[in-house]
Parts: structure tokens; C-alpha cells; sequence
């Protein structure tokens, strides 16, 4: 049995959040192991059968030409990255999950707040239908 101490990932020694090209994402950075790799998550899923996550990831980009998602210490290595992350929006209240059987999005309230502001930036910014119809 593995000490979690010594399994534990850190943000600013082990791993960095930086911004994605999306202005809504995120990618890490990771600093040691596989340094100046920058990979991004994608679906990440909870398989309740298992009691266990399941996720995909890309490489955003890597210093090493060889390094690819099918590395399985990339794999194992970015699966205690983000159980970091987890552990920490948890902590911190600021965790979005979404059922994947009902559409619920649950977050704190502050949270929810912040995506509805999210979402009506977005509608006014692609809504363009009254501004057509009256040209």
C-alpha cells in the first residue's frame, strides 16, 4: 500500500494550470516527470460499477518527439494530476460535474451563478437574429 503523501501531486512543484486557446479551459503544465509537456482533459467520467474515473486526455504539446496519450506512465502519471485537481475544487467549492443521465449540473450556488453569466455572454454574443431581421 502506497503512502498517499508520497504519491500526492502538487500545483507549482509537480504540475502548473495554465489558460487554454479556449477562453473558458484550462491545460497543465507539467513540471516534472515529463517537463514543459502541456496536456489538456477531456471527458472525465465516473464509472460507478468501478468505483473509479475514467478519463481522456490530448498532449497540447511536449519537448519529447516520442511522448504520446498510449505512454502509460504519462497515463498513470496524468490520472494522479488530475485526482489533484479534484481534491482540490472539492476543497475549495469550485467543482462542476454534469449527469450524464439528466443534464443536472451541480455546483454551489456561487457556481451556478458564474455559468449563467457564462451562458447569457454567450447567447448575446451569437444572437443576431432581431439585429438581421430589421436590416
Amino acid at each position: 500500500m502506497s503512502n498517499d503523501i508520497e504519491t500526492k501531486l502538487s500545483e507549482d512543484v509537480h504540475f502548473e494550470i495554465i489558460p487554454s486557446e479556449d477562453k473558458h479551459g484550462w491545460n497543465i503544465r507539467i513540471l516534472e516527470e515529463f517537463p514543459e509537456t502541456v496536456i489538456a482533459y477531456d471527458v472525465i467520467e465516473v464509472v460507478e460499477d468501478k468505483d473509479q474515473l475514467s478519463f481522456n486526455f490530448t498532449i497540447v504539446s511536449t519537448p519529447d518527439e516520442d511522448l504520446s496519450v498510449n505512454d502509460l506512465t504519462l497515463q498513470e502519471y496524468s490520472g494522479r494530476i488530475l485526482s489533484s485537481l479534484l481534491e482540490i475544487a472539492i476543497a475549495d467549492g469550485t467543482l462542476v460535474a454534469q449527469d450524464k443521465k439528466t443534464g443536472e449540473v451541480m455546483a454551489t450556488d456561487e457556481i451556478h451563478e458564474e455559468l449563467e453569466l457564462y451562458n447569457e455572454e454567450y447567447q448575446s454574443g451569437t444572437d443576431d437574429s432581431e439585429e438581421s431581421a430589421n436590416q
